[in-house]
């Protein structure tokens, strides 16, 4: 690879950095302070304001068809979206590298029935798995995140497994062992630093994928209580008035695209900066 090429491609993660890290700070400023932008709350509405166009009467995204402000909805709407892709996430990779952990570390049997049950989940598809689990128990906030993180363990699972069956075999680790080290210590020590990486890129990659399933399932009828204001709720709002007022949809759609390409151009800096084997792949190129 020539000067230029490193060049060029410098620039291109300094640019999925710069501008992703500036599309989040956009979306998580409005969240952590959606009481300040929109003091008056989501749900304020009057209806001699109904589906008033953008600027009109001081409200500068306009509004819906009960008369409530876009622009007060969409923090408080990112809030909610912005909780379920963290949450759901967060639960997943917890429970997904202790698992992985336990399957790549000790092998034999366990390793054999958990990764049977992970061939298992991997057989549904999420929408069919997450319309099943909604049905029986209920559209919900809460439940929304459970179906998430119920479903999506499985890929931290398998990837930390394999890349603790690569480092278990290493000299360090091994002498490590030999020396009489516990479990924990060679799994806390030698192990999780080197699978942080890997799990931060998959984490910060699947907090959009999630907040793009949650909106599309509120939008289906089967995520967040209508009452709750969310992105795909207000995009299911819209979706009836996208020729007479097409603002109703178009701005949380905005904020979606907005927050979810914030979120793959920094988890593609991250893949840049943390994943060695797609390092590599950089420099042969």
């Amino acid at each position: 690879m020539n000067d230029r090429q490193t060049s060029r491609i410098r620039r291109r993660i300094n640019f999925d950095l710069v501008f992703g890290l500036l599309l989040l700070s956009v979306s998580l400023f409005s969240a952590l302070f959606a009481s300040l932008i929109a003091p008056l709350g989501s749900d304020a509405m009057n209806l001699a304001d109904r589906l008033k166009p953008p600027g009109v009467d001081g409200h500068l995204f306009g509004t819906d068809a009960i008369g409530r402000d876009i622009l007060a909805r969409i923090p408080h709407g990112g809030q909610i979206s912005l909780t379920v892709g963290f949450v759901s996430v967060a639960v997943s990779l917890v429970v997904g590298v202790g698992i992985g952990l336990l399957a790549g570390f000790y092998r034999g049997v366990l390793d054999v029935v958990l990764m049977r049950i992970a061939d298992v989940q991997l057989s549904f598809p999420f929408i069919l798995l997450a319309i099943t689990v909604i049905a029986v128990i209920g559209p919900g906030l809460w439940k929304l995140i459970f179906v998430m993180a119920l479903t999506q363990w499985v890929q931290y699972a398998r990837m930390v497994r394999g890349q603790v069956l690569s480092l278990r075999e290493q000299d360090a680790v091994q002498a490590t062992r030999a020396l009489g080290a516990s479990d924990a210590r060679i799994v806390l020590r030698h192990m999780l630093p080197n699978l942080i990486g890997p799990v931060i890129v998959l984490a910060t990659l699947n907090v959009a994928n999630n907040i793009l399933l949650e909106s599309g399932l509120t939008f289906l009828g089967l995520g967040i209580d209508p009452l709750i204001p969310s992105w795909g709720g207000m995009l299911a709002d819209g979706r009836n008035y996208m020729q007479t007022a097409w603002w109703v949809a178009t701005f949380p759609g905005l904020a979606i695209t907005v927050t979810v390409l914030g979120f793959n151009l920094l988890g593609d800096w991250l893949r840049d900066r943390l994943d060695p084997l797609d390092q590599g792949r950089g420099h042969e190129s």
